[in-house]
């Protein structure tokens, strides 16, 4: 294994890991206290443009033209941005490449290139066809530390190529400033150097999220898609893709532990669960992300057996957790968004597991039947509406359990096609228009806001039924499912044949990192409320997000709120920082 390999496989996911371990190279960015640079003129017929990570460039979009990189992010957050590049005559061989920014510690910059999609349909009435930005491919992939084939790139005359630069600020680092640039190339010729101004708030945030976010994720599908069907690594480096931006996979292999509960006792064999789990629960497979939500795996046989059994069994399970640690993050989550007859067996199963000391976790609205047996209902996003005020009443009373967690799904955008005109078409847009969700086709916000409205809803955690859902088929070509553009994929499959390497690795994609990005606004504003600052933070958010359905489409309103949150943490916090950290 080489030093690069060796060294993503130990940091994946950790800001500042593999840049400390980083051999010193020639032309690092000059230490802190030098004067901002100014990026070199691009070669002649050479146009360079940096904007945010929330815009989503699009070939008819109007050119950038901000010409160096300003980042602020706090103390164990990543934070990007793009670097747009067109020429009149096109470009042979464009590539880009930068080293650690300089300082005590460095900082690792990650370049990725921003691969367009063409998508003939729009996602519901807030979508629209055409070309749209979103796999990401490294020019080194952080889960096996291999050179890709991102770069070079051949544009066509006029063709704009976005390139990602994504920097994480060190969870341990001072207050402080970072430099360094990005060199872009042409057949290898330097044509263009952008700066980059790292500045690090003087706060951090934690590596894992404080509320339970948890994303379905098939590693049977994932790694036979890749090629390596069940192989150890590849069904890692899928969930790691998951960890590194704060969000717990469930489901993964969905194997039981061997063995069985009888009248004799339980005699289960946990040592295959928990050689998958153990890493993604303990907090070694992203070094100090901890995944924070895990389903019993109950086999049908178990279910369709006498409850005695079944209760023994979901006991066997509490204990297990209890033991390894993990207690507080099981649940029993079972008849996915049952149906008006499954209610009487889900009933039953929910009072065998509360029985035995297990949660209950329910994608319902609230259900009278179920009030005394469920833990936590998980209503869809859409039962939020202003409008469903007996709901709302309902999921926040004190006496009706653990507060709600929700989640997002079809409908967001419609779960139909969208019919050209007509009365049919009417009725869908006033329904589907307007939500957040996790779509291609749809503004930034509609993911970052996400985060932001469960902050404001009391929401205690997110649920998302799949990462690779498109997997079944080939997502670079259609990754549309249940009339959503990546509705339910937020990962690629790179395979070796397409992007290089020894080892077939997740893609990410724009919208991960959005989410990321909203999750660590989420934590900014928990902050902000352990500072008292709750006034202030709901102030902010009531611009940003003043409802479900009103949030601000502006990229630049959203990174306006999080950076006046983020000063507003930071004067806070030089004051009181006892108070803050409690």
């Amino acid at each position: 294994m080489t030093r690069a390999a060796l060294v993503a496989l130990l940091c994946w996911g950790l800001p500042g890991c593999a840049a400390a371990h980083a051999r010193p190279e020639r032309g690092a960015a000059p230490a802190r206290g030098a004067e901002p640079q100014r990026g070199a003129e691009p070669a002649r017929g050479v146009e360079i443009g940096v904007t945010s990570g929330m815009e989503k460039l699009r070939p008819a979009d109007g050119f950038p033209r901000a010409r160096a990189i300003e980042l602020t992010a706090a103390r164990g957050e990543c934070e990007s941005a793009q670097i747009a590049v067109r020429a009149p005559g096109g470009l042979a061989a464009l590539s880009a490449d930068a080293s650690p920014l300089g300082g005590d510690p460095p900082v690792e910059v990650t370049l990725y290139r921003v691969v367009m999609l063409d998508l003939p349909l729009p996602s519901g009435p807030d979508g629209e066809a055409g070309a749209w930005p979103d796999p990401l491919v490294p020019a080194r992939d952080p889960y096996f530390g291999e050179a890709r084939r991102a770069f070079p790139v051949k544009l066509a005359p006029r063709e704009v190529q976005a390139i990602w630069v994504e920097v994480c600020v060190p969870a341990r680092a001072p207050a402080r400033s970072w430099r360094g640039e990005v060199v872009l190339r042409e057949r290898g010729t330097a044509i263009a150097r952008v700066p980059i101004h790292l500045r690090s708030w003087a706060f951090e945030i934690p590596a894992t999220t404080s509320v339970p976010v948890t994303f379905g994720l098939s590693t049977r599908l994932g790694t036979e898609a890749l090629g390596r069907f069940m192989d150890r690594d590849t069904a890692r480096s899928l969930a790691a893709a998951a960890l590194r931006h704060r969000v717990t996979p469930h489901g993964l292999s969905h194997d039981p532990p061997s063995g069985r509960c009888d009248g004799d006792g339980c005699r289960l064999d946990w040592s295959g669960y928990d050689a998958e789990m153990a890493p993604i629960l303990d907090g070694t497979l992203v070094p100090g992300v901890r995944g924070t939500w895990a389903e019993a795996r109950i086999p049908k046989t178990v279910w369709d057996g006498p409850e005695p059994i079944l209760r023994q069994t979901l006991r066997a399970w509490r204990k297990h957790f209890e033991e390894r640690g993990w207690g507080d993050r099981l649940w029993l989550y079972t008849l996915d968004e049952p149906k008006p007859e499954q209610l009487k067996e889900l009933a039953r199963r929910a009072r065998v597991a509360r029985e035995a000391g297990v949660r209950v976790f329910v994608t319902h609205e609230p259900i009278p039947a179920l009030q005394d047996v469920v833990t936590t209902f998980v209503p869809n996003l859409t039962f939020f509406d202003e409008g469903a005020l007996s709901l709302r009443s309902a999921l926040r009373r004190p006496d009706r359990g653990a507060r709600p967690f929700w989640y997002a799904s079809c409908l967001s955008h419609g779960c139909d096609e969208l019919p050209p005109r007509g009365k049919i078409r009417e009725q869908m847009v006033q329904r589907f228009q307007g939500w957040p969700g996790y779509e291609i086709d749809r503004p930034s916000a509609a993911a970052r806001a996400m985060a932001w409205l469960a902050w404001r809803e009391q929401v205690a955690g997110e649920l998302y039924f799949d990462m690779i859902y498109a997997w079944r088929g080939d997502p670079w070509r259609d990754p549309r499912a249940f009339a959503g553009n990546g509705d339910g994929t937020l990962l690629y499959p790179g395979l070796t044949s397409r992007w290089g390497g020894s080892r077939p690795f997740p893609v990410e994609s724009i919208r991960l990192k959005l989410i990321r990005d909203g999750l660590e606004d989420l934590e900014m504003l928990r902050l902000a409320d352990r500072a008292g600052l709750h006034e202030e933070a709901a102030r902010i958010a009531q611009r940003v997000a003043p409802s479900i359905r009103g949030f601000s489409r502006d990229p630049d309103a959203w990174l306006a709120a999080r950076r006046e949150l983020g000063e507003l943490l930071e004067r806070r916090l030089a004051v009181q920082p006892a108070r803050a950290n409690r």
